[in-house]
């Protein structure tokens, strides 16, 4: 089957489009250079093969279902790499195996391999394993299945991008890749039928051994959750059921590492069931490591990435859990103190908050955002309201009060936010329902950079988050093509990462020229904004290698590496009174983080809302010298430009869809980003 039809069919489409009668193989050729964002990506954008864990995408969703319904004993997954590459097949590098996979996994892999050395002798293909590659991040295909029982095999045949091409090996066709590709596929059921009771008793004792290792452990089971945030949770837990964990309801308080878990709004996971390894994974910090190269991340301890507060319980006699484990459950709002004269609120900690808020713009309402905090007393009951609950009034509306009721039950139904009607404008502490710290909001019309110079990743990943999970349009425009395009008729511009070298010039003094009248920039890097001198942020120094460290000749990869930050977990302190911190209400959040750049600190109050800690580090590897220019610096910088805002994210909010914690910083600077005084 073709796991990713979007790639697929953008791929084959662009190589058809450049094919000749005659042979043309110089390298140099248009039809080998397919353009943004080619064909390794599905619909968003994503990498599909870096989904396995997240499940993000429906195809990822699918295969994962299938998986388990198979639970097959070999996964073979076929890739492309360099045109002027052989033919790799696992194992990796030895020391970048993860360790929490069997080591008779990795046994059976170089029995396996074998076979396909044999396959590829008799064509004589050129190959090599053990050299590059690894099995360290379980949501790629070749090693998902390493923690599931089975033996995952990546197998990367040099690509060629058409039907015939030059490379330093000679010339090369499609034909002689698919032949490759088919022979290991053929060595690949050799192997599998010859290693049979091998594979089956594998698989066998992989789940008892998993049994027999959650019995020794120390952790015994895992406990996460918060009151106010159903939506999130539930989407954790529907995470944790596709990948066959079972959650069950926390049904009696638990206090743990300063931390409370209330009944009935919190969930247990016992570490004794048969995904305890990927239970480990999903849970675990990760701060050792055998080497300091990784294919992918190094982490991705997923209650940060849903920004769920956790502990480890250690003994299980105070832990009363359900009877039942927990599966899917749909998130449905209700309204508190029924249908309103005056008008409803509802608090922005959901998930699903911008999902409602937009839904009620786009029919038109006015509605406000709360810059303090206040209560009413609704149904008898005190409620308190934050920053950054939204008001919406029921007077002066395009639509009378019954249309009013009706769309905002309509709109708790279909988000999960619960709305309060207010029966009385005076509240008993703090502001007044016509208080002038109710800020007006205006409807988000955005536009957003995407194509050539812009990061197709960065890009995609913003409009997954805009279009999937908030139900709200963005516009994709062509870097060259803003030029020609009226920005009055937008109030937000997303520039994702990227050079953005098309946007100098006049098309850069109209960008600003719109600024100045009150729009709202949101950037994804510092490299536009300061080279177009519309912000003043700058980058740290990059670390250098320690000049005291021998490494051999051989060895010089590894001075990269030591320094790189692929992926880790780091944490970062809000100012939750600031409208880029709304929804969030307590003060620590995780931030993952790739990529070397580190922001400076400007020299002005109020601009950092969100800066890492002094002690940051929380999961991943990272060496000491990133982990000291990590120390403090912002996350996210806002500098005024005009009446408008410029907004610096220095790391990705919406990491892969996964990292759902931070996404809310990234969506309050698109709603409130206009009220930052």
């Amino acid at each position: 089957p073709s796991l990713n039809p979007d790639g697929f069919t953008r791929h084959s489409t662009w190589a058809n489009m450049h094919q000749s009668i005659t042979d043309v193989t110089n390298p140099y050729s248009r039809q080998y250079a397919e353009v943004w964002p080619g064909g390794r990506t599905n619909h968003y954008w994503f990498d599909l093969n870096r989904d396995y864990i997240p499940l993000a995408h429906p195809e990822s969703r699918g295969r994962i279902k299938k998986f388990h319904e198979w639970k097959p004993n070999v996964v073979t997954d076929h890739h492309e790499m360099s045109a002027n590459s052989t033919f790799f097949f696992q194992p990796g590098v030895p020391s970048r195996n993860n360790p929490i996979t069997p080591e008779r996994n990795y046994e059976l892999t170089h029995e396996i391999a074998k076979y396909h050395a044999d396959y590829l002798d008799s064509i004589g293909t050129a190959y090599y394993s053990e050299e590059s590659f690894d099995d360290y991040y379980f949501g790629k295909g070749s090693s998902y299945p390493d923690v599931n029982g089975s033996v995952g095999i990546l197998f990367e045949q040099a690509g060629y991008r058409g039907r015939i091409r030059e490379t330093d090996n000679g010339i090369r066709k499609l034909a002689f890749g698919i032949r490759n590709q088919f022979a290991v596929t053929l060595s690949t059921l050799d192997a599998a039928m010859n290693l049979k009771d091998e594979l089956l008793s594998f698989q066998k004792e992989f789940y008892e051994e998993a049994l027999q290792l959650a019995e020794k452990n120390r952790v015994k089971a895992y406990v996460f959750g918060r009151e106010n945030d159903r939506v999130n949770m539930k989407a954790f837990v529907d995470l944790l059921n596709q990948h066959q964990i079972d959650v069950f309801r926390n049904e009696k308080d638990v206090s743990l590492d300063g931390k409370t878990f209330k009944a009935g709004s919190s969930y247990i996971v016992p570490v004794k069931q048969k995904q305890f390894r990927l239970i480990q994974s999903f849970f675990e910090e990760v701060i050792t490591f055998a080497d300091s190269t990784f294919y992918d991340v190094s982490t991705w301890t997923l209650p940060y990435a849903y920004n769920l507060p956790y502990a480890k319980i250690t003994s299980l006699k105070d832990v009363q859990t359900s009877a039942e484990k927990i599966s899917t459950e749909k998130i449905t709002g209700s309204i508190t103190g029924g249908e309103s004269q005056l008008a409803y609120l509802f608090r922005w900690n959901e998930y699903t908050a911008p999902k409602a808020l937009y839904a009620l713009q786009n029919a038109g309402l006015l509605t406000k955002v709360a810059a303090d905090e206040f209560s009413f007393n609704i149904n008898g009951k005190n409620e308190n309201f934050y920053r950054g609950t939204i008001l919406i009034p029921v007077h002066d509306q395009p639509l009378n009060q019954d249309e009013i009721y009706s769309l905002v039950t309509e709109t708790a139904e279909n988000t999960g936010v619960d709305f309060y009607g207010l029966s009385t404008g005076l509240s008993p502490t703090g502001m007044d329902m016509g208080s002038n710290n109710f800020n007006l909001l205006k409807k988000p019309e955005i536009l957003m950079a995407a194509g050539n110079s812009v990061s197709s990743r960065d890009a995609g990943e913003l409009w997954y988050l805009f279009d999937q999970d908030y139900k709200i349009p963005v516009g994709l425009v062509e870097p060259n093509s803003f030029r020609y395009i009226n920005l009055n008729r937008y109030n937000v511009l997303i520039l994702p990462g990227g050079s953005l070298n098309e946007l100098g010039g006049e098309t850069a003094q109209k960008i600003k020229a719109w600024l100045q009248e009150g729009g709202t920039l949101i950037a994804g890097s510092t490299g536009w904004t300061t080279k177009n001198e519309l912000s003043k942020i700058k980058l740290k120094k990059s670390s250098e290698p320690d000049s005291t460290r021998y490494l051999n000749y051989a060895d010089r990869a590894k001075e990269n590496s030591l320094n790189a930050i692929g992926g880790a977990i780091f944490q970062a302190e809000m100012d939750l009174t600031h409208p880029l911190c709304y929804g969030y209400l307590t003060k620590e959040v995780a931030v993952f983080k790739t990529g070397n750049n580190v922001a400076e600190k400007l020299k002005r109050k109020f601009a950092e809302p969100v800066s890492f800690t002094e002690q940051p580090y929380l999961s991943g590897f990272v060496s000491s010298q990133n982990l000291e220019r990590i120390k403090n610096a912002p996350v996210v910088t806002v500098e005024s430009f005009g009446r408008g805002k410029v907004i610096t994210f220095h790391e990705s909010m919406a990491f892969r869809g996964m990292w759902k914690g931070t996404s809310k910083l990234f969506s309050n600077a698109v709603f409130f980003g206009s009220t930052i005084k």
